[in-house]
C-alpha cells in the first residue's frame, strides 16, 4: 500500500484502509453539513435526512427494516449492546417473572463477547455455557443441541456465536445454528464483523435476532458500527440522556461515519465478487511463495472452510522456541505489518486465547501469525511479504 516507503500491510483483518470514495462521500458531513439531526432547523434536518438515508441503505443491504438498524461506535460496542441489552431486558422482566436465563457461546469468540459474558455472569449471575469445538475450530452442533435441550421451557436463552472467526478465518454455518436455536425457543446473536462487506447475506435468511458489524473492516471509517435488532427482540438501552437511535443509544450520532459506513458497505458488496477472487489469489500466491522457499508451517483453522482473505500460520516447526513478539517486530522492521491475532488483544503478552482454546501449545500459539489481504493488496506486495518472512525466519533459525 505504500511503495514509497517499502512498507507492506497484511493486517486487514485488524483494520482496512479507508476507500477514497468513502472519504469523498463523508467529506461534506465533516465540513459544511454539520447540523445536529435532533435540531428542528434546516441544518439539523439536512443531517437527519442523510443519516436516515444511510440507515435505509444499510437496512436494504442486510434485508432488514430501517427501524431495526442502530448505529454504534463499532463492533465491540455492538457486541456489548447485543448481549447486555437482551440480558438487562431479562433482568427487568425477572422482577415480575422469576425465570432463570442463560447465554450459550464459545471460547473462540472475540474478547468483546467473552468479557461481556464474564461481566454478566459476575454481576447478574447469568449462567454462561460454552459449546464445544474440535481442534480446527469447528463447533459441535450436537453439543449445542444438547445444551439447548437442557433448558427448554425453563430458561430464557440467548445463543451468541460468530459468523466467522477473526483470527482463523473459519466460516461458521450460522443459518443452521440459528435454526437450531429457534427450534429450542432461543434468541440468536452473531458477530458478523469479519463477514460484513465481504459476503452477501440477509438477516432474515440467516435467522438471526441480533447481528454486529463494524465499518473499518470493509474499508469504511473507524469508530462506527451497526447493531441489527429484529423487531420484537427484548432489549434494554444501556445509554441514557437522549432519544437518539429510537431510544436505544443516547448520544449525538457520528453522522459522517454512519454515512461512510453505508457507502463502504454499498461499495464492498457491489465489488465483493472481484474482491473475493483477488484476495483468494493473493492468499494462494503467498502460500505458494512460502512453499517455494521451503518454509515449514502449520495451518491453524478449518482449511476447507475459511474466509479467503485470512490465513493463520504457526512457524513453531521452523524455528525452535520462536518468540512471536520478536517475530512480529522482525517482520515490521523488514517492512511487513501483520499480527498474531485480534487487534484488540494482540498488544498483550499472552498467547492467542483462540489458539489456546484449540489445544495448541503455548509455543505453537506464540509462533503463530495471521496474514490478511484486501482488494488493495498487490501481487508485488505478496511476493515481497513472503521474502521478508523467509529472511526473518532464516535469521532467527541461525541465531
Amino acid at each position: 500500500m505504500n511503495p514509497d516507503l517499502g512498507r507492506i500491510y497484511l493486517d486487514n483483518a485488524s483494520t482496512t484502509p479507508l476507500d477514497p470514495r468513502v472519504f469523498e462521500r463523508m467529506r461534506p458531513y465533516l465540513t459544511e453539513n454539520f447540523g445536529n439531526a435532533s435540531s428542528i432547523h434546516s441544518f439539523g434536518q439536512q443531517t437527519k435526512d442523510a443519516l436516515e438515508d444511510a440507515r435505509e441503505r444499510v437496512a436494504k443491504l442486510l434485508g432488514a427494516l430501517p427501524s431495526e438498524i442502530f448505529f454504534t461506535s463499532g463492533g465491540t460496542e455492538s457486541d456489548n449492546l447485543a448481549l447486555k441489552g437482551v440480558s438487562m431486558a431479562w433482568v427487568r422482566a425477572a422482577k415480575y417473572a422469576h425465570r432463570p436465563h442463560r447465554i450459550i457461546s464459545s471460547q473462540l469468540e472475540h474478547k468483546a463477547v467473552l468479557e461481556s459474558l464474564a461481566w454478566l455472569e459476575s454481576f447478574f449471575g447469568i449462567k454462561v455455557l460454552y459449546v464445544q469445538h474440535d481442534s480446527n475450530g469447528r463447533f459441535d452442533l450436537n453439543h449445542l443441541q444438547a445444551l439447548l435441550h437442557q433448558g427448554v421451557g425453563q430458561e430464557q436463552t440467548l445463543v451468541s456465536l460468530m459468523h466467522a472467526n477473526n483470527e482463523l478465518g473459519n466460516l461458521n454455518p450460522i443459518a443452521e445454528i440459528a435454526a437450531i436455536a429457534k427450534q429450542h425457543g432461543a434468541l440468536f446473536h452473531t458477530d458478523a464483523v469479519q463477514t460484513a462487506g465481504k459476503l452477501h447475506f440477509n438477516v432474515e435468511a440467516l435467522g438471526v435476532d441480533l447481528l454486529s458489524l463494524a465499518a473499518h473492516k470493509f474499508h469504511g471509517p473507524k469508530g462506527v458500527g451497526v447493531l441489527y435488532v429484529q423487531t420484537g427482540t427484548p432489549f434494554e438501552s444501556l445509554f441514557h440522556g437522549g432519544n437518539h437511535e429510537r431510544n436505544r443509544r443516547a448520544g449525538t450520532e457520528n453522522y459522517a461515519a454512519a454515512i461512510g459506513l453505508a457507502e463502504a458497505l454499498t461499495i464492498s458488496l457491489a465489488e465483493s465478487e472481484s474482491t473475493t477472487i483477488h484476495v483468494a489469489r493473493s492468499r494462494e500466491l503467498f502460500l505458494t511463495c512460502l512453499a517455494e522457499a521451503g518454509l515449514s508451517y502449520a495451518l491453524n483453522g478449518d482449511a476447507g472452510n475459511q474466509l479467503p482473505h485470512i490465513v493463520n500460520l504457526s512457524f513453531a516447526e521452523s524455528v525452535k522456541d520462536l518468540d512471536g513478539d520478536m517475530l512480529l517486530l522482525g517482520l515490521d522492521a523488514g517492512g511487513l505489518a501483520v499480527s498474531s491475532g485480534s487487534a484488540c488483544t494482540s498488544g498483550t503478552a499472552k498467547p492467542s486465547h483462540v489458539l489456546m482454546a484449540l489445544g495448541r501449545s503455548e509455543a505453537e500459539a506464540r509462533a503463530s501469525v495471521r496474514f490478511s489481504f484486501s482488494k488493495f493488496t498487490s501481487e508485488a506486495e505478496v511476493r515481497r511479504a513472503a521474502q521478508v518472512l523467509e529472511n526473518v525466519l532464516t535469521r532467527f533459525a541461525a541465531a
